[in-house]
């Protein structure tokens, strides 16, 4: 009989929920690896629920894809392999912005938009387009297609900005929301929202890229193709659903911002913990509402305010709540997987990572060099920079007037001279020459002017702000902004604009990702039934010393080769990109390495679940079959142990692409 610990475990593994984190192509290649593992173990047709989250949407939203179109996992594999590492991202992000027409039918120019029809060209159109009629890639391919392949339910998340809540675009048998309890998009037009800018959304990096706004920077099958300067083209759909959003929202706004998932829940916990609740209601019947209609009072989504959402979370919801928390019972889940690839710092600001094979995995110590000498110039500009104060501005800018104004006074009685002159036959390339003498002193005169008035209305508007803050002051604000030296407001404004960043993109994110563990891993119906696949979590190994390790050096699988550990150090310590890099003096690329670690991280996480979780406390397991389980993940751990690369080249060996034949090959001779 289970303990009391474990009353709410089945035992197996055969409902799994999977929550694919953010990351860049640093979570594409972990999730890739992870999902690799699990399909080799057979538990990936198990996973009924997937929840991703920016970087991790790529790998979910193909893989329901390909789950859509009957492709294989190996074909879905292979897509990754095919583009991914000959992608330059930031050369078709350019040539986006920077075409004869917009990348959206918005107007707009700018990185996301950019992004989303590179997302659409360079992944989806590329592979899954053949499998539709018209080669368009919507919503409505997965809306309508539930029920083909081991899918249940499918939410990819992003986080819309009205209210500052998680904005799901979700596939569900079930009633379910697209969008949340305070905004929502109808079904009629969420089945025609393209694929590539669900993926846009949910991956719309705070501070890296610029908001995606719903509906206008989105595709729709109707819109025009007018190109003619100036011209609106036809938006029938579009205008739809800014009219209702008009009718239906509070703000009476006709659009809203949409950002990168991970900006409300990097993990995707609370999406799988609505999902989790429908299934329980068994609500069948689906909304027939309009767009931007609020249905935060019946109990389709969390609760708004922090109190009562966490106590939403933690399942102690109040009596009478409009948001429903159902206990998970054996029943409806057995394991909820959290792919997970946050980057472990040392710092986050000042940002120093902790590098490759460092001892005990301590920042190693700061071994920069010396700067180098500065030379005349560089000196001559330092100590302009941190002498020169915004008072000194003006002066120095009113002397430059006054000699452009000495040198037009001149430039002007030569020309007067030679159109007087001109009875003696000038030449007429005399004559421009002076022409131009002139004209180039006035234009740079009516700029530094017009530049050095800005300058001073911006100064008198900031003072005049400061003294509007606080009524008393010793001297007038003026005077202390007059002293500031140039270097020092530079200085200022990078050091602000920096760890605005760091606070943006790692603290905050670092938090978020704390709460949604700690709410999760409190409730006592699901905390058994948590595996965190961290990235890093082989890292963290090397320092354990448990009845688990134990176990593995009795089998004589612990510890990791030394190739095992550069791998996962090298993906661990990856930084968030857009792009694959290539191994300086070997045959990998980063997406291989980020695999392997991907791999053999869920493999060895997944082991340990289940031999501290699924068994009971005289050594038996809880599910017989779960014995067998684990041996076959000790199998193929120890083949990784054998060759932490053998795993990966068997996938290359059986790919579609001759290349990654021939990768295998060439690996398989040099061994």
């Amino acid at each position: 009989m289970p303990t009391d610990k474990k009353k709410y475990l089945s035992g197996n593994l055969d409902q799994i929920a999977l929550s694919l984190s953010g990351g860049g192509v640093r979570a594409v290649g972990f999730h890739l690896g992870t999902m690799s593992m699990l399909r080799r173990l057979g538990l990936l047709h198990n996973v009924q629920i997937l929840s991703t989250v920016s970087g991790g949407s790529m790998p979910g939203i193909g893989y329901s894809l390909a789950q859509q179109f009957g492709r294989s996992f190996q074909d879905f594999f292979d897509d990754f392999y095919e583009f991914l590492p000959e992608l330059n991202i930031l050369e078709k992000l350019l040539d986006g912005v920077t075409q004869r027409y917009p990348p959206t039918p918005s107007g707009r120019r700018d990185l996301i938009t950019a992004m989303a029809d590179v997302y659409d060209e360079c992944y989806f159109s590329r592979f899954f387009s053949p499998y539709v009629k018209d080669g368009r890639l919507l919503f409505d391919v997965l809306m309508n297609g539930t029920g083909r392949g081991h899918l249940q339910e499918m939410i990819f998340n992003a986080t819309e900005f009205k209210t500052g809540t998680a904005f799901r675009f979700q596939v569900s048998e079930f009633r379910c929301l697209i969008g949340n309890g305070n905004i929502s998009i109808c079904r009629k037009h969420a089945a025609q929202i393209r694929i590539a800018d669900i993926m846009a959304a949910s991956s719309c990096i705070p501070v890296g890229m610029e908001p995606l706004f719903f509906p206008d920077d989105f595709h729709w099958p109707d819109d025009g193709k007018s190109r003619r300067w100036g011209s609106r083209p036809s938006r029938p759909t579009n205008d739809e659903i800014r009219a209702a959003l008009r009718r239906n929202t509070d703000t009476k706004e006709p659009t809203f911002a949409l950002m990168d998932g991970g900006v409300y829940d990097n993990q995707g916990i609370t999406s799988t913990l609505l999902a989790l609740n429908r299934r329980k209601e068994n609500y069948r019947e689906q909304d027939t509402h309009e767009c931007g209609v609020s249905m935060s009072s019946l109990g389709r989504s969390e609760p708004p305010g922090p109190e009562d959402w966490a106590k939403w979370m933690s399942g102690r919801v109040s009596s009478g709540s409009a948001y429903k928390s159902v206990g998970v019972k054996p029943e409806d889940l057995d394991l909820l997987i959290i792919s997970d690839t946050p980057v472990r710092k040392a710092s986050f600001y000042p940002r120093i990572l902790f590098p490759s094979g460092a001892e005990n995995n301590q920042p190693e110590a700061d071994s920069r060099e010396e700067a180098p000498k500065r030379g005349l110039l560089q000196r001559l500009g330092h100590w302009a920079k941190y002498r020169i104060t915004l008072g000194m501005i003006t002066f120095i800018t009113t002397l430059l007037l006054i000699a452009l104004s000495i040198s037009l006074g001149i430039a002007l009685v030569e020309l007067w001279a030679f159109w007087d002159a001109r009875s003696d036959e000038v030449p007429f390339g005399k004559g421009f020459f002076i022409t131009f003498h002139v004209a180039l002193p006035f234009l740079l005169l009516v700029q530094i002017w017009w530049l050095l008035w800005q300058y001073r209305k911006l100064r008198k508007e900031l003072a005049l702000k400061l003294q509007s803050l606080i009524s008393h002051w010793d001297r007038k604000p003026k005077r202390y902004l007059k002293k500031l030296t140039v270097g020092d407001v530079i200085d200022m404004g990078l050091l602000r604009a920096s760890s605005t960043a760091a606070l943006t993109s790692a603290i905050y994110m670092d938090r978020i990702r704390g709460l949604g563990y700690s709410t999760a891993f409190s409730r006592e119906d699901l905390q058994d039934k948590i595996l965190a696949n961290e990235i890093f979590a082989l890292q963290k190994a090397r320092q354990l010393d448990d009845p688990f390790i134990h176990e593995l050096k009795a089998q004589e699988a612990w510890p990791p080769p030394p190739e095992m550990d550069r791998i996962v150090d090298i993906a661990a310590n990856m930084q968030t990109k857009l792009w694959i890099d290539h191994e300086k003096d070997g045959p990998h690329n980063d997406l291989d390495f980020l695999v392997v670690c991907g791999q053999s991280t869920i493999c060895y996480n997944l082991m340990r679940y289940l031999w501290e979780d699924l068994r009971n406390e005289d050594g038996s397991w809880l599910d017989p079959k779960m014995q067998g389980v684990f041996e076959h993940a000790l199998r193929e751990w120890k083949k990784l142990m054998d060759d932490p690369w053998s795993l990966l080249n068997d996938r290359k060996r059986k790919s579609r692409l001759t290349e990654l034949n021939e990768h295998a090959a060439n690996l398989a001779q040099s061994a």
